[in-house]
């Protein structure tokens, strides 16, 4: 049979395909293996990342990446190196930390210089829960997040060196936008009228010691802020204008820390004038 088989083959006769119990088998090279990863590299946080509709030279790309990005990616070797870039690399939560600590201590600091013998801890609560969940968070998202959309070149000019800043003229616009924004916006319709809720809502009881209902404080805090409508807006334009002008322009990771230093003096103005009320 294999004899004849040969034969056809070599005159160039069809065969019939060859079936045999065994199918025909398929030898395949296999795919060489992925390396596996033996470490982890992070990304600093961007604001906005869009493909771009042309190819651009890697230095342009990396320099916009670099500008465009809130966190920093640091590397470190030591103990304090971990410390001392935390800001960079966490900086929503060295926003969190620095608000909550700066706004209590402020409110004790102005206790002390009223000559008080104890802490009102009634009091400093309120500040407490203020700078954690307003100054902490909801102002990083106000800043950060909403501002950047608002003003879609604020991150990218905050983080620009000073010679370019100075030729960066949309940033230079966004800048003044923002200033008007915190100051006549934010503040007035939304960080004062959140301010008097938490004091009503910790410090705020009836004659007989019952607590009231959340429309009460509502109604209460809003009565409150039309009394001292005028007199808290002056007061927190006349610093934050002129300081808003420069936390804008300065790199973003620094942007809430700055604020907070500056904050501690306003806070302190704010427990003077509405902490005993």
């Amino acid at each position: 049979m294999i004899t004849a088989a040969v034969r056809r083959r070599a005159l160039n006769f069809p065969t019939a395909p060859f079936k045999g119990p065994w199918p025909p088998r398929r030898c395949e090279v296999p795919a060489p293996a992925r390396p596996g990863r033996s470490h982890h590299t992070s990304r600093p946080a961007r604001s906005a990342e869009a493909k771009p509709a042309e190819a651009k030279p890697a230095e342009a790309e990396g320099a916009k990446a670099e500008y465009d990005s809130i966190s920093q990616e640091v590397q470190y070797t030591t103990l304090w190196g971990q410390i001392s870039s935390f800001p960079k690399r966490r900086p929503y939560a060295t926003n969190i930390i620095v608000a909550t600590v700066k706004t209590s201590l402020a409110d004790m600091l102005v206790q002390g210089m009223e000559g008080h013998n104890e802490i009102d801890w009634s009091r400093n609560a309120v500040f407490t829960a203020f700078g954690c969940f307003y100054l902490g968070a909801v102002q990083w998202f106000v800043y950060v997040t909403l501002f950047s959309r608002a003003c879609p070149n604020a991150i990218r000019f905050a983080n620009m060196p000073w010679a370019e800043k100075v030729k960066f003229r949309a940033g230079q616009i966004d800048l003044v936008k923002q200033t008007f924004l915190d100051n006549f916006v934010h503040y007035t319709f939304l960080y004062f009228p959140v301010f008097y809720t938490f004091k009503e809502f910790i410090q705020g009881k009836k004659a007989d010691g019952s607590t009231r209902s959340p429309i009460e404080i509502v109604q209460s805090a809003i009565a409150k802020y039309k009394k001292n409508f005028v007199a808290d807006n002056k007061a927190i334009w006349a610093l934050w204008i002129p300081m808003d002008l420069i936390i804008y322009a300065i790199p973003i990771w620094m942007r809430l820390p700055v604020n907070h230093l500056v904050s501690l003096a306003w806070t302190m103005i704010l427990s003077k004038m509405r902490g005993s009320e």
